[in-house]
């Protein structure tokens, strides 16, 4: 497995369970959206570990989805400073697994060249 699909793996797991923790830190009211994209998340690292089918098109248009939903986050007037943070690095991470997953050493992996 490249570098290049073990990255966004990490990035997509890691940063699920960081928006879970976080949801749990700063408001218990709320963990169904955290929960629902780490349950995504799991699909999605799922999907890449096997090779499925269409898996690189499907990763890309889920991370773009999570980076816009934690760029709301982060553009928020809600939410503490610290939040803000992390959902702002979270962005600039699911958008650099984005570009990852669309690299060449990737696509070759996933679609089985």
């Amino acid at each position: 497995m490249p570098t290049e699909v073990k990255v966004p793996l990490a990035i997509i797991g890691l940063g699920a369970v960081l928006f879970v923790a976080i949801a749990l830190l700063w408001d218990t009211q709320n963990l169904r959206f955290p929960i629902g994209t780490g349950i995504v998340a799991v699909a999605v690292c799922v999907g890449m570990w096997m090779r499925l089918r269409f898996v690189r098109v499907i990763t890309i248009v889920v991370v773009s989805l999570f980076a816009l939903a934690h760029l709301l986050i982060a553009l928020s007037d809600g939410a503490p400073w610290w939040v803000r943070a992390v959902s702002g690095l979270l962005t600039a991470a699911y958008l650099y697994a984005a570009v990852l997953v669309n690299t060449e050493p990737a696509r070759d992996y996933m679609e089985h060249r």
